[in-house]
């Protein structure tokens, strides 16, 4: 399995988000999908990619889902 896993810190880079939004939106079940190694979450690039498209408005104010 070659899956690069995206630190907390990176994806909220990422982002343009704190570290602090990524484990709320862990709490309140928002965001996107991660795994624990240990204690800490990982994020998959896909995930990424896939909540970017979830959450996409074009003009119009429309979503793209």
């Amino acid at each position: 399995m070659d899956t690069i896993l995206l630190t907390e810190t990176e994806v909220a880079s990422f982002l343009g988000k704190s570290t602090i939004t990524l484990a709320r939106w862990r709490r309140e079940g928002y965001g996107p999908s991660f795994v624990r190694v240990g204690r800490s979450p990982r994020y998959q690039r896909e995930a990424l990619s896939d909540f970017m498209r979830a959450n996409s408005i074009v003009p119009g104010g429309h979503t793209t889902t």
